[in-house]
């Protein structure tokens, strides 16, 4: 026979799951992009691009694409080239679609709500004499 305390937190444990609330999706990331950015525009008219950022973690790196939208996209395309070091804040977004060959592909990308360049813009190279 199970005792009232057992009884008491199997009720509470089964409380618990159903009412977890929501859950949290959000990313931050400080790496350098592998390429500059590329400004599309969408059929509705709305900017957008993708970088790569990579990730220094210990002796590993991780490679992560970042989608960003509008003035965050314009910014990108003006004032970051390859080897920038950026600040990524965002959400996570997973997508699938049925590419060309009939098969299914899928990605995950961050959807970024804020960019921030974290080093200097390069100088450019002086002329050789």
């Amino acid at each position: 026979m199970r005792s009232n305390t057992t009884t008491t937190m199997t009720a509470a444990m089964a409380a618990s799951r159903q009412s977890r609330g929501e859950s949290v999706n959000q990313v931050t990331l400080i790496g350098r992009l592998i390429s500059s950015p590329d400004l599309r525009e969408t059929p509705s008219g709305k900017h957008v691009t993708t970088v790569r950022i990579a990730v220094q973690a210990g002796y590993h790196s991780g490679f992560f694409d970042v989608v960003l939208w509008g003035q965050a996209a314009e910014f990108a395309t003006r004032y970051l080239t390859k080897g920038r070091l950026v600040y990524v804040a965002g959400r996570l977004n997973s997508r699938q679609w049925h590419a060309t060959d009939a098969s299914t592909r899928r990605t995950v990308e961050i959807v970024a709500n804020r960019l921030q360049a974290l080093s200097r813009k390069s100088a450019p190279a002086a002329p050789a004499a």
